[in-house]
C-alpha cells in the first residue's frame, strides 16, 4: 500500500492561488469592440426577429406592429407550459378580438410533441397563440432572457412596456389589468396613420 503525503493547508492554498493567477494572466483580454447587452427593459425598442412557426411560415415581430403583443419565451419540457397556456386562453378569449396577440417562442420541444409537424404540440399547448420555433436560442439571446417563462409586453409601437418572469407574475391579475388597459387604449386610438 502506498502512503498519501499531504501538503500543509497553507502551502496548498498558495499553490491554488498561484495556479489561478497563472491561468488568469494567460487568458486573452476581451476585445474592446464586444458589445455587452443588457436584458430588454421597459422603454426599449423590442428587437425585431424572424422565426418559423409550427407550419413552416416565416414570422417577424414587426408583422404584429399596431397590435399589443404578449411575447413569451418558454420550454415545453417543463410544467410551466400547462399553466402558461391557461393564461393565454383567458387573455386571448377576452382581448384577442380587440388586438392582443400572443406569439410564443418555444426553444425546447420533446420529440413526441414535434412529430407530425408539431401536431402534438399544437393539440396540447396552443390556445390561439402563434408558436414560433427557436431551437438555436438566437432570439432568446437577443432579448437576453435567462428565465423561462419570461413574457414581454410590447405596445403597438413595438416598444417594450413591461417584462415579467416566471409563472406567478404571468398569472397576476394586476398584470392582466395592465394588459387590458393597454389593449383597450390601443383599440380606442385606432390604427396608426400610414
Amino acid at each position: 500500500m502506498g502512503s498519501c503525503v499531504r501538503a500543509p493547508i497553507g502551502r496548498f492554498r498558495w499553490l491554488v492561488a498561484a495556479a489561478a493567477a497563472g491561468l488568469l494572466a494567460a487568458a486573452p483580454a476581451p476585445a474592446a469592440d464586444i458589445e455587452i447587452l443588457e436584458a430588454v427593459a421597459a422603454g426599449a425598442a423590442a428587437p425585431d426577429f424572424t422565426l418559423l412557426d409550427t407550419g413552416g411560415k416565416s414570422v417577424k415581430l414587426s408583422d404584429f406592429s399596431g397590435k399589443v403583443i404578449l411575447l413569451t419565451f418558454w420550454s415545453c419540457y417543463s410544467d410551466t407550459c400547462f399553466t402558461t397556456v391557461k393564461v393565454f386562453e383567458e387573455l386571448l378569449a377576452r382581448l384577442g378580438p380587440l388586438g392582443l396577440v400572443a406569439p410564443t417562442i418555444c426553444e425546447e420541444i420533446p420529440p413526441a410533441l414535434a412529430a407530425d409537424n408539431y401536431a402534438g404540440l399544437l393539440q396540447r399547448y396552443s390556445a390561439g397563440q402563434k408558436i414560433l420555433l427557436d431551437p438555436e436560442r438566437e432570439v432568446r439571446g437577443r432579448y437576453r432572457v435567462r428565465q423561462l417563462p419570461t413574457s414581454i409586453l410590447i405596445g403597438p409601437d413595438l416598444v417594450v412596456r413591461e417584462v415579467v418572469r416566471g409563472v406567478p407574475a404571468l398569472r397576476d391579475p394586476a398584470l392582466h389589468a395592465r394588459i387590458e388597459a393597454l389593449v383597450r387604449a390601443s383599440a380606442a386610438a385606432g390604427p396608426a396613420p400610414p
